[in-house]
């Protein structure tokens, strides 16, 4: 559950640390240099980092030749990762081929064919021409020759073989090209820079085929030939309440710690704030909120938890003390300062809060030393 973090206030600030009685029992008492720092307000947060994941399976059916990777190992993109048996594949392009080459010689059979008639009907038309020009007022002839042209004509707009072996030319090709395409596929190539994280297959094994454009990352990584994460992009999902959520946005700048790895202020921005609730059991409402991480870091891995703050304000190069180290006495804020062996009780005024760190505008300086604990005088 987000919770936003700030203190109670006093006047116009936002104050830390405040109750109105001063501690009366001793304890134990640390020291800390005032340093100046940024101080960041906003929303918190509970997450988990999410990498994005990648399946990938074969497009063909058929048995795992050559697995080239293993899990945990780095690949790049392009890389060749797992091969297939290709002994059918290339029976296939050979009796392609040899369809094609059978395709092509009945095309020039035909073309053959067809240029003799072409010549011949010619012939035929020439020699009626000829006997018809030697007698003109011969009709019979005449007749003949409107015959023998009328043949000729119809040969020349009628190519149905060269036509039907043409088609078979273009089927036989795209046969071939397919087998091809087919021959390509045995390889399962990385489609990015990442790292492998699960094979679920072994050499000898029998492997279905998934069809071009499946979202194969719908299904279960269980289920897919391997998968391989993105190391480069790390996302970090939350959840909002719904009397938080109007105050996330996307493009949001948030932080984020990591404590497992002791990693704190990491930068990021909101990119995605979901509008489907999600309702438990008890009848709370959150929806999810994904941002994502401005820059990849190889030892954050898939699954770790992590703190979000989703910055409302922020304060650049401040005076900051621990809320821990400020009380409250009649109504003013004190911290003790220790200069050498003595300590004095100090008025300051307080500005912006986090909860966890203050603002001081006003009664210390960079450098000087504060107790935290002890018995306030």
């Amino acid at each position: 559950m987000i919770a936003i973090l700030l203190s109670c206030s006093l006047g116009a600030g936002l104050l830390a640390g405040c109750s109105d009685k001063a501690e009366s029992t001793p304890v134990k008492t640390t020291e800390q240099k005032v340093k100046k720092g940024n101080l960041e307000v906003g929303l918190g947060a509970d997450g988990r980092i999410s990498l994005p994941l990648v399946n990938l399976s074969f497009e063909l059916s058929g048995t795992v030749k050559e697995i080239k990777a293993q899990t945990g190992q780095k690949v790049k993109k392009g890389e060749i990762l797992a091969v297939l048996e290709d002994t059918d594949l290339k029976l296939a392009v050979t009796q392609a081929e040899n369809a094609l080459s059978k395709a092509n010689a009945m095309y020039s059979e035909a073309a053959n064919k067809y240029e003799i008639e072409k010549l011949d009907a010619k012939y035929k038309v020439d020699q009626a021409k000829a006997k018809w020009d030697a007698r003109p007022d011969d009709l019979t002839l005449k007749a003949a020759y409107e015959i023998e042209n009328k043949k000729y004509q119809t040969l020349l707009n009628s190519n149905g073989a060269i036509q039907s072996t043409s088609l078979e030319i273009e089927d036989a090709k795209n046969k071939l090209q397919e087998a091809k395409n087919n021959m390509n596929k045995i390889y399962l190539k990385a489609p990015i820079n990442g790292e492998i994280t699960t094979i679920n297959y072994k050499v000898g094994e029998v492997v279905s085929g998934v069809k071009a454009g499946t979202d194969t990352n719908s299904a279960a990584s269980d289920t897919a030939f391997m998968t391989i994460v993105d190391p480069s992009v790390i996302y970090i999902k939350a959840s909002a309440t719904e009397s938080d959520i109007s105050g996330i946005e996307k493009d949001q700048e948030m932080r984020v710690a990591i404590d497992s790895l002791k990693l704190e202020n990491l930068q990021g921005k909101v990119v995605s704030v979901n509008s489907t609730p999600k309702i438990d059991s008890s009848g709370i409402v959150t929806y999810e909120v994904t941002g994502k991480l401005a820059e990849p870091n190889a030892a954050i891995k898939e699954g770790m938890t992590a703190f979000v703050t989703f910055l409302k304000k922020e304060k650049k190069d401040v005076l900051l003390v621990p809320n821990k180290a400020i009380f409250v006495e009649d109504g003013k804020q004190y911290v003790t300062v220790k200069t050498g062996e003595k300590t004095e009780k100090r008025a300051i005024r307080g500005g912006l809060t986090n909860g966890v760190q203050t603002e001081v505008t006003e009664g210390l300086k960079q450098g000087e030393t504060i107790q935290i604990g002890g018995v306030k005088k």
